[in-house]
C-alpha cells in the first residue's frame, strides 16, 4: 500500500514539475475563461446604467468596460492566480490545475454555455 502511495505522489511531483514552465499560461487561460463565462452579466449590467444616454456615452463606456476593464482584470488576476496555484506547492500544482478546470466546466455546464 505505502508503495501505491510513493507511486501516486513521484506521479503528481512529476506532472507538477512538468507544469511548472507553463504557470502563467495555465493562469491566463483560467482567468480568461472566467471573464468570458461572466462577460455577458457585466456587459447586461453596464447596458443598464447607459441605455438612455448619449450615442458617445454608449460607446465610450462599452469601450471602457470591455477593453479596458476586462483587459484589466485579466493583467491584474493572472499573476494572482498563479501564485494561488502554487499555494499547495509543485506536488499538487497538477492536481490544482485539472480541479480548477473541472470547477470551471462546471460553472459553465451550470450556466448553460456548454
Amino acid at each position: 500500500m505505502g508503495s501505491i502511495i510513493t507511486l501516486f505522489q513521484d506521479l503528481a511531483l512529476t506532472f507538477g514539475q512538468w507544469l511548472k514552465p507553463y504557470l502563467y499560461n495555465i493562469a491566463l487561460l483560467l482567468v480568461v475563461c472566467l471573464v468570458s463565462l461572466y462577460a455577458n452579466e457585466i456587459i447586461k449590467t453596464t447596458k443598464r446604467f447607459v441605455a438612455r444616454r448619449h450615442f458617445i456615452l454608449r460607446v465610450c463606456a462599452f469601450v471602457l468596460v470591455t477593453g479596458f476593464g476586462f483587459g484589466l482584470l485579466v493583467v491584474f488576476f493572472t499573476p494572482l492566480l498563479s501564485q494561488l496555484l502554487m499555494f499547495f506547492g509543485v506536488r499538487w500544482l497538477g492536481v490544482t490545475a485539472v480541479a480548477a478546470f473541472i470547477l470551471l466546466g462546471v460553472a459553465a455546464e451550470r450556466k448553460n454555455q456548454l
